[in-house]
């Protein structure tokens, strides 16, 4: 029934070719090249993950077939999402290699949970597919050349070397202390409703302003199936609901803002804000009386903001922390979050180059 691989086994292989990867020059090009290919804009962001995890299984045993998904599949196949979950990603966080996907468990999404095996995926997207054959290419000449476990650790070392350049790459940390406060808000605003991921970017940069003024900020992955709180970002004081906040990117009724509301207050909040930065936005504010409406019938306080600016500027008005200290903070936090998020490489660059350090 399959073959199981051993944690401790599995992180002992993992923190060696992390090792080898970070001291050495020496990688594959073939690996290199695939693993470069999977940060493009189009690649999904699970496959570097499942790439990893096939090349450590068989670095660990080399009758291990490296393109099962599922242990049931055969006897010589591996739950992918075991490893992945139980030593690929953990590690990752701890050595601070880049996986592409920022979430718990990459490998339960499209196309790894509804198969057991590489040759029974169908269903993938045209901008996938590629990438898919690319991946699968690379993992079927492993088993049709029958790769050694040293053979596999190499190529293991060859696509660490790229997750590890790039968590390097986005470790950059952007400092913003030599600017003033109308310019960064005048350079966030133009940044985050341009150029690509605006709903992420648009999230990222409400919970880094709530970075500015509380210590649990919750910011949910979007599309996340997990989500079990109303609302794109939240906060969290002691441990209770305090702010939940409603980020979009496309227009916003009062039939919407009063949905939202209800949700927010039946989840326990009293604080419920919309953020939402859209030019077919009709302003809600001219609708009169409408938050105040809103706050008797659902007994809680609600705010709107319908711009990146007026957001920001509340958040200068509002945080305990002082002007230099935000300014300073600020573009850092807005880093992480779009990290977090899983913003593309290229809109990274974009805001790094804003706020150079200084």
């Amino acid at each position: 029934m399959g073959i199981t691989i051993k944690k401790s086994e599995a992180e002992t292989v993992l923190r060696a070719a992390y090792r080898a990867a970070s001291s050495s020059d020496d990688s594959l090009d073939d690996w290199t090249f695939l693993a470069t290919s999977l940060r493009e804009v189009d690649a999904p962001r699970t496959y570097t993950a499942a790439l990893v995890t096939a090349l450590l299984a068989r670095a660990c045993d080399d009758r291990v077939d490296p393109l099962s998904i599922k242990e049931k599949y055969g006897e010589r196949a591996f739950s992918l999402r075991t490893l992945c979950h139980g030593v690929v990603v953990p590690m990752s966080v701890e050595l601070g290699f880049d996986l592409g996907a920022t979430g718990r468990e990459p490998i339960n999404n499209q196309p790894f949970f509804r198969y057991d095996h590489y040759s029974e995926i169908v269903r993938v997207t045209n901008k996938a597919r590629p990438y898919l054959d690319r991946v699968s290419n690379a993992l079927a000449k492993v088993d049709e050349e029958d790769f050694s476990v040293e053979e596999s650790f190499d190529a293991l070392v060859s696509v660490l070397a790229v997750c590890i350049a790039v968590a390097s790459k986005k470790r950059r940390v952007a400092v913003g202390s030599a600017i003033v406060e109308a310019s960064m808000i005048a350079e966030t605003q133009s940044f985050v409703v341009s150029g690509h991921d605006v709903p992420r970017k648009l999230q990222a940069c409400v919970a880094a302003g709530l970075d500015m003024a509380y210590d649990d900020v919750i910011s949910r992955r979007i599309n996340d199936p997990s989500r079990d709180m109303p609302g794109d970002v939240q906060v969290i004081l002691d441990g209770d609901p305090l702010l939940t906040v409603e980020v979009r990117g496309k227009s916003v009724s009062g039939e919407g803002l009063e949905q939202f509301v209800r949700s927010a207050t039946d989840a326990g909040f009293r604080r419920v804000a919309l953020m939402v930065d859209a030019a077919s936005h009709v302003s809600l504010m001219t609708a009169d009386e409408l938050t105040s409406d809103l706050e008797q019938e659902y007994e809680c306080i609600v705010k709107v903001n319908e711009s990146v600016s007026s957001f920001l500027r509340d958040v200068f008005v509002w945080s305990p922390r002082d002007t230099h200290s935000i300014l300073s903070a600020f573009p850092e936090a807005m880093y992480r979050r779009m990290i977090e998020i899983e913003v593309r490489d290229s809109e990274m660059e974009r805001w790094a180059k804003l706020f150079p350090e200084t």
